[in-house]
């Protein structure tokens, strides 16, 4: 799931700082070369570009810095340190190795799909975010390699100076295509490439994109998501010993005049010292409620499959607003249902196999367009109508500064239903630090469950004092209870307590 979606906080940028290439790196001095006399130009440059952050890059990290090969690593800023992708301290290694950092928004949603002002949050506050940890990126990548003149326009007025495609050059799948791009690009802010390296290459295929694109010299990204070192690999996927093997011929044809750079240092390395623009500020998301809250209208949903990007848009069958989550093992159908409780339609989710985990219907993570804006400390109230086989209960989720989304809480259990019921439940205090909340009634065993009609509006005062009391009592009765477990253990133990060898306490945690 990702639409990890995944900062509605104004952040204030440092003053200016020098151009991508222009530190004391490897990767600058390699920047340097273009900057140099004529006859040091290289004819052909060749960008090695990383989509999403995904953790396994950190092995691809690791064999282009062998071979002494700067990279450009596009991150989904939502999405830093959670599982399955590159957490702050693998930022840093990749910068201090040379790496060019660059934006692939908060949330990881097709910006073609959002409106104006959450196309301009996701882009806007996610270069801030890179900033603020260190990173004044000047690169951008489309998910889903989705633009529009409007998304143009957006990406440049949040201060990049470079905005990647995921088509365009000559590949397997477009033999027709131009053969590289051309230096400068005609237009930098729709990047194009020899599409996305994925486990139908082969590494003949690699290399005859390079010395197709010498032929006449020019520029030449190549796009790469994942890197898996096993025997299975996912469709955009690439094996470790290939992309080895392709990066060491690739350092060797620096003999024929064709150089390894990053994007930024095509784009913005002739200039060194020229400041990076300031990301401009972007107003948070205001409150409001559930968009489409009786799942009526269905659109193509803006959310970007981590395993399979795509130029096209999704079908439209999730209702608008809304994303299919969930975690675990298990097979999950949906449906839209005609049995609905208000509208003309209600959505249905059937477990059909069931191990672990759960699935559920809830508003998109994104930056306040669809997830619902709140304040720390403040309680809500949510509310749905649902049918259901089995039991459910709410799972809620928050979005902190960065855009990451964590797991909350989860309310009390609602029965089974044939018929219509609704289930209502007041939070406890959104925590420190959260700007969004999204909610689902979750079906965790085989069964099916449809829901409708949702709601969500602020608890009263007096009510949310209420909850805050029960709160505080329970965490007071249970410290009693474990205060008076551990006199009576204190009282019955012997004096000399004899350690039992080869015992030991162990705890176990589990999110959703």
């Amino acid at each position: 799931m990702l639409a990890v979606g995944l900062v509605t906080v104004a952040l204030v940028l440092p003053g200016p700082v020098p151009a991508l290439g222009a530190t004391a790196t490897p990767a600058a001095a390699s920047a340097t070369a273009i900057t140099g006399a004529a006859s040091h130009v290289p004819r052909t440059v060749v960008s090695l570009t990383f989509d999403d952050g995904d953790a396994d890059q950190m092995a691809a990290a690791r064999v282009l810095h062998r071979y002494r090969l700067p990279a450009t690593f596009y991150i989904i800023t939502g999405a830093v340190g959670t599982p399955g992708y590159v957490t702050r301290s693998d930022l840093h290694q990749l910068a201090a190795d040379g790496n060019e950092i660059g934006g692939h928004t908060v949330s990881h949603l097709r910006l073609t799909a959002l409106s104006t002002a959450e196309a301009r949050r996701q882009v806007c506050t996610g270069r801030s975010i890179l900033a603020r940890w260190g990173y004044p990126a000047g690169s951008f990548a489309y998910p889903g390699g989705a633009d529009s003149p409007r998304t143009q326009s957006i990406i440049r007025s949040c201060g990049y100076s470079s905005a990647r495609g995921v088509v365009g050059l000559r590949a397997p799948g477009c033999p027709g295509c131009s053969l590289a791009e051309t230096i400068p690009p005609a237009n930098p802010l729709t990047l194009r490439t020899a599409g996305e390296v994925d486990s139908s290459w082969t590494l003949r295929d690699l290399e005859h994109t390079v010395t197709a694109a010498e032929r006449d010299g020019g520029w030449l990204p190549l796009v790469f998501h994942h890197v898996c070192a096993g025997r299975r690999c996912g469709g955009l996927a690439v094996r470790a010993t290939m992309l080895d093997t392709f990066a060491r011929w690739l350092a060797q044809r620096q003999r024929q005049g064709t150089a390894v750079r990053t994007v930024g240092q095509v784009i913005g390395g002739p200039v060194v010292g020229r400041p990076v623009r300031s990301t401009p500020h972007v107003a948070a998301a205001r409150p409001h409620r559930i968009v489409n809250p009786s799942v009526e209208s269905v659109a193509a949903s803006g959310a970007v499959s981590a395993s399979l990007e795509t130029t096209s848009a999704a079908p439209a069958r999730t209702p608008q607003c809304w994303m299919q989550g969930g975690y675990g093992h298990n097979t999950a159908r949906w449906q839209r249902a005609r049995d609905s409780h208000a509208g003309g339609w209600a959505e249905r989710l059937t477990i059909t196999s069931y191990h672990s985990g759960d699935a559920k219907l809830l508003p998109q993570f994104d930056l306040g367009e669809c997830s619902l804006p709140v304040r720390p400390g403040r309680s809500y109230t949510l509310g749905a109508w649902y049918q259901s086989t089995a039991r459910t209960q709410y799972s809620a989720y928050y979005r902190t500064w960065s855009g990451r989304w964590v797991y909350w809480t989860s309310s009390p259990y609602f029965p089974a239903s044939q018929g219509w019921a609704q289930a209502r439940w007041a939070t406890p205090p959104a925590p420190a630090g959260a700007s969004g909340v999204s909610f689902g009634l979750a079906l965790f065993s085989k069964g099916s469950l449809t829901t409708d009609t949702y709601s969500f509006a602020a608890t009263p005062p007096d009510a949310a004092r209420r909850i805050a009391g029960w709160v505080l009592l329970s965490v007071l009765a249970a410290a009693g209870l474990a205060a008076a477990g551990r006199a009576v253990r204190r009282r019955r133990r012997p004096a000399n307590p004899v350690p039992v060898e080869g015992k030991r306490s162990t705890s176990s945690s589990s999110s959703r």
